[in-house]
């Protein structure tokens, strides 16, 4: 069960950015950036919530001692969730365009 909420966390990590710029940008006054922003630091927050589920786990397991991912979540964690509202924004410019 734990590693099921391990991977939950991770999947959430990953969805919220593109959901939340997607709403943020349909629904409400803000710009590009700033909803980017927004999404972009609440998908690095929740890569920073699994990697601290991840080294609370491993720290029961000794094989594990040495993993720093709270370290490396910290300085690149926002990377993805930057890659994947560079996408959302694309294709939904993409679509946009489309209809118009």
């Amino acid at each position: 069960m734990e590693k099921f909420a391990i991977t939950a966390l991770l999947l959430t990590a990953l969805a919220l950015p593109v959901v939340l710029f997607w709403l943020l940008r349909s629904r409400s006054r803000l710009n590009g950036p700033q909803a980017a922003g927004l999404a972009v630091a609440a998908g690095w927050a929740l890569n920073l919530a699994w990697a601290f589920a991840v080294q609370q786990t491993a720290a029961n397991d000794p094989s594990h001692a040495n993993d720093d991912t709270l370290a490396i979540a910290a300085a690149l964690g926002w990377i993805c969730p930057s890659v994947l509202v560079l996408l959302t924004r694309l294709v939904r410019r993409l679509v946009t365009h489309r209809a118009a």
